[in-house]
């Protein structure tokens, strides 16, 4: 006579996963993304930061060819409404302005990118970026100086 083994009789295997490796994975990723979110939000406001940045950059170089060009500081030409048409900036995070001293040195201009009150950009840290004509850049956040930014 041939016995049969009494606890082989279900070997057949269950597939997918039971509810308690399901909320382990969800809470994993949850726990993750409380982690990610915040360091993902403010490298999207570094780099929009650096673009404005570059943007500075690029208007004081057109400034100082206005000058070697025609004599003077044309900022009239070169920021109009808050942008200017070869800035590669999000138009919604930066209003860009100019402003013009008598001085011949390197207080002769200041250029300014202050981050839109509606858009996500005000809560970056450092605040409104300054660049005079000296290359000498600072940024400050409701009066105050911000070290770090430039």
């Amino acid at each position: 006579m041939i016995r049969k083994n009494g606890c082989m009789q279900n070997t057949k295997r269950h597939k997918g996963m039971t509810l308690i490796e399901l909320l382990i994975v969800v809470a994993i990723i949850g726990v993750l993304a409380a982690i990610t979110y915040p360091s993902y939000q403010e490298h999207v406001l570094k780099g929009h930061r650096s673009s404005a940045m570059a943007d500075m950059l690029k208007i004081q170089i057109e400034m100082e060819l206005s000058k070697s060009k025609i004599g003077a500081y044309n900022s009239a030409t070169i920021v109009s409404g808050g942008s200017c048409d070869f800035c590669d900036t999000d138009s919604e995070r930066y209003t860009f302005s100019v402003t013009e001293s008598s001085a011949t040195n390197m207080e002769a201009y200041t250029i300014k990118a202050v981050p839109r009150k509606n858009s996500p950009q005000i809560k970056d840290k450092c605040g409104t970026l300054s660049l005079n004509a000296g290359s000498v850049g600072t940024a400050n956040k409701a009066g105050v100086a911000v070290d770090g930014c430039w």
